[in-house]
C-alpha cells in the first residue's frame, strides 16, 4: 500500500514541531503526530483501542463530537469555513493514545495549522495540543461573525431606503449560514464540557480549566449566533412592515381616485337614465352646467382632501 502519511515530531520542552521521515527513531522527549487518510488508519499494526469505532464514524462525518476513553480519546469534526458568499465544509478525525497523535483527512488545512503552532505548545500534553488546534479552528469566526452582522446592519439601511429585489432569497441563505454555525458551536460546546468533565480520561486541573474557557469561548460564540438570527428576524420583520406601508399606499391612492370619480359617476348614471320628464334635457345650458358642476365637485374635493393631508 502506497502511503502519503505525514509525521511530525514535537519536542515536548521546547515545543518546536518539525516533519520527519515515517521511519526514523523518535526520542524519548517528543510526541508523535500523524496526517493520514481514513484507509492508512485502518491499516494500522497495533494496539490502538477504539480504533473501528473511529473507522466507521470516519464514513459519513455529520456532525463534531468527542469519545474520551479510560486508553484513548477520538473524534470527527465537522467544520464550516467561509465569507459571505458561501460555507465549505472541512472533515477530519482524531484520535489520541499515549504520546501519539492522528489527524485523519483535510491534510492540507492541518498540516498549516501544525505549522502554525510550532513552538507555542512547550511542555503542553497531547491533549493540550488537540485543544491549541480546537482553538485555532474558532479563533477568526468572531472576525466572520462581525462581517455578517455588518452586512446585516447595511442591508437594514438599504431596505428602510428602497425595498430590494429577491430580498427573501437572500434572507434564507443568510439564515441557513447561521443555522450552521449555531449548529456547530453548540457541538463545541458538547465537547468543551465533556472533556472538561473528565470522566473517563486523568486531566490536570490546568488542562479542565483550559477545556472550561474553551467551552466558555464557543459560548459565547453561539450567543453571538443568537443574536444575530434575532436580528435577521427583525429584519425580515421590518421587510414585511415596508411592503405592507407600500401596499398601504397604493391602497390610497386608488382609494382617492374613486373618491374623485364617484360624484362624476353618479352624475353620469342620474342623466344617463333619460328620463322623459327630466328638463336638463331641454334646457341649451344643461350640458355645460353639467360640465361646471363636474369641475366644481373636483375643486372641492381636492381642497378637502389637501385640508385633511391626504396628499403627501
Amino acid at each position: 500500500m502506497v502511503t502519503n502519511m505525514v509525521k511530525y515530531l514535537a519536542n515536548i520542552e521546547t515545543g518546536i514541531l518539525f516533519q520527519v521521515d515515517e521511519d526514523k527513531e523518535q526520542e524519548s522527549n517528543y510526541y508523535k503526530i500523524y496526517l493520514m487518510e481514513e484507509e492508512e488508519f485502518d491499516a494500522l499494526q497495533g494496539d490502538y483501542p477504539h480504533k473501528k469505532n473511529l473507522s466507521q464514524g470516519l464514513k459519513q462525518i455529520q456532525y463534531c463530537k468527542i469519545e474520551t476513553f479510560k486508553d484513548c480519546i477520538q473524534g470527527t469534526m465537522k467544520v464550516p469555513k467561509g465569507d459571505r458568499e458561501q460555507i465549505a465544509l472541512f472533515t477530519f478525525g482524531f484520535y489520541v493514545k499515549g504520546n501519539e497523535l492522528f489527524f485523519l483527512g483535510e491534510r492540507a488545512l492541518l498540516g498549516d495549522m501544525l505549522e502554525k503552532i510550532s513552538g507555542n505548545i512547550s511542555n503542553c500534553t497531547l491533549n493540550q495540543i488537540l485543544l491549541v488546534l480546537f482553538e485555532m479552528l474558532i479563533e477568526e469566526d468572531v472576525l466572520y461573525l462581525q462581517t455578517l452582522e455588518e452586512y446585516l446592519s447595511d442591508m437594514e439601511e438599504k431596505l428602510l431606503l428602497k425595498i430590494p429585489d429577491h430580498f427573501y432569497e437572500t434572507i434564507i441563505q443568510y439564515r441557513k449560514k447561521l443555522t450552521i454555525f449555531h449548529s456547530y458551536y453548540e457541538q463545541l460546546i458538547n465537547i468543551g464540557d465533556q472533556m472538561q468533565a473528565n470522566v473517563n480520561q486523568e486531566f490536570s486541573r490546568e488542562e479542565c480549566a483550559a477545556w472550561q474557557i474553551y467551552a466558555n469561548r464557543t459560548e459565547r460564540l453561539h450567543n453571538h449566533v443568537e443574536a444575530l438570527r434575532e436580528y435577521l428576524i427583525q429584519i425580515r420583520e421590518l421587510y414585511q412592515s415596508q411592503i405592507d406601508v407600500r401596499q398601504n399606499k397604493v391602497m390610497s391612492i386608488l382609494t382617492i381616485i374613486t373618491a374623485f370619480f364617484l360624484p362624476l359617476t353618479l352624475l353620469v348614471g342620474w342623466y344617463g337614465m333619460n328620463f322623459p320628464g327630466m328638463p336638463e334635457f331641454r334646457w341649451k345650458y344643461g350640458y355645460p352646467a353639467v360640465i361646471i358642476l363636474g369641475i366644481v365637485i373636483i375643486l372641492a374635493e381636492f381642497i378637502y382632501f389637501k385640508k385633511k393631508k391626504l396628499f403627501r
